[in-house]
């Protein structure tokens, strides 16, 4: 009787202990650009108790601009930018599989240029100005600039010359976009002219408003840059972005006399 009550008790506890056991989970996460190429090898993930991380626990922006608070799944990867914010997984919502989506740097830039542009000259138009027009040889001019401002952020390029050290006849505004993370998931804050990356309600890049933080900036951060902007001597003008994999950018834009 005693023995059998023991063995009852011992299959009892047995069975309490295989039900408090958390099952190990594994999550693999996918790196994939636009394009649907592989960016980077896949990650697994094993959990038993704690969910997943997008971006760690350190500061980073969310897409609605405000931070949240160790190392996430979204890891930097050279030459692209995230094109889709990801979630926090709790334990139980935790994925088999999930994928990361990845945009290229130079074609979040030129996408965004665009619509800056665009931007730019739908405003001078609302004050009886005409639209600049895009040159080829002041566009690559533009490029060159906005990527040697990660050397240095100045007018002064990094050879110790001006930007117009040839009295080419151009101008030059420039805005700072900071990062909304990075691989510890600590951000930048801004130290620039207040542009940065923004995302949709979708958790998509949005070219339009990230050009917008820009275009807005450097319409209303003072007025020399905006009498630069509004200038009647420049028939051409050509903006440059240039992105980096934390995402945050430079943005250089240049004006050229007209001929």
């Amino acid at each position: 009787m005693l023995t059998s009550l023991g063995l009852a008790l011992g299959f009892l506890c047995a069975s309490a202990s295989v039900a408090n056991a958390q099952t190990i989970k594994a999550m693999t996460v996918n790196y994939v650009s636009t394009t649907g190429q592989q960016v980077r090898a896949p990650l697994t993930y094993h959990r038993s108790v704690n969910g997943v991380s997008a971006f760690g626990s350190g500061l980073a922006y969310s897409a609605t601009g405000g931070y949240t608070s160790s190392k996430g799944y979204v890891k930097k990867v050279k030459g692209y930018v995230p094109y889709q914010l990801q979630k926090d997984y709790a334990y139980a919502q935790m994925p088999a599989s999930l994928t990361v989506k990845y945009i290229k740097e130079s074609t979040l830039a030129r996408r965004v240029e665009k619509q800056y542009l665009k931007q730019i000259n739908a405003y001078r138009a609302t004050q009886g100005l005409k639209s600049f027009k895009h040159n080829k040889s002041l566009k690559s001019k533009a490029i060159v600039r906005s990527k040697e401002l990660w050397q240095k952020t100045s007018h002064v390029r990094p050879n110790g010359q001006s930007y117009n050290a040839n009295l080419s006849g151009y101008a030059e505004v420039m805005a700072v976009l900071p990062a909304y993370f990075l691989s510890t998931g600590i951000a930048t804050t801004n130290t620039g002219l207040g542009a940065m990356l923004v995302y949709n309600s979708n958790g998509l890049v949005s070219y339009k408003k990230t050009a917008k933080t820009a275009s807005n900036e450097l319409l209303t951060c003072d007025q020399e840059h905006r009498d630069t902007e509004l200038n009647k001597w420049a028939t051409y003008s050509e903006p440059a972005f240039s992105f980096h994999a934390d995402g945050s950018g430079m943005m250089a834009q240049l004006f050229e006399l007209g001929k």
